[in-house]
């Protein structure tokens, strides 16, 4: 699976637990240990005020707990890293490990 194939995948997944958030790659790297391989992944999350009505804490906790159905990889980690809100629009960093399964 080609390494936007896995971002979108991800994507795809995140859509469905924040439909109306608007989603970007940052930026995605392999990642590779002695018995694992994968990938980083960096994402933007925006959401536009009064169209989610979560906090970044409980979307912290929301994806510690979510079980993902990627094909092929496993969400080994993934967390909100930064959350920003300016002019009425929640913005938050993600960032995730896919490892090859």
């Amino acid at each position: 699976m080609s390494r936007r194939t896995q971002a979108g995948a991800l994507i795809n997944a995140l859509r469905a637990i924040i439909p109306v958030a608007d989603i970007r790659i940052l930026h995605e790297r392999p990642w590779h240990r002695l018995t694992f391989s994968g990938m980083q992944i960096c994402l933007s999350v925006q959401l536009q005020d009064g169209t989610w009505h979560g906090d970044a804490e409980a979307l912290s906790q929301m994806l510690a707990e979510h079980e993902f159905d990627l094909p092929r990889h496993i969400v080994a980690d993934i967390a909100i890293s930064r959350a920003v809100v300016a002019q009425g629009v929640q913005c938050l960093i993600i960032d995730a490990l896919l490892l090859e399964g």
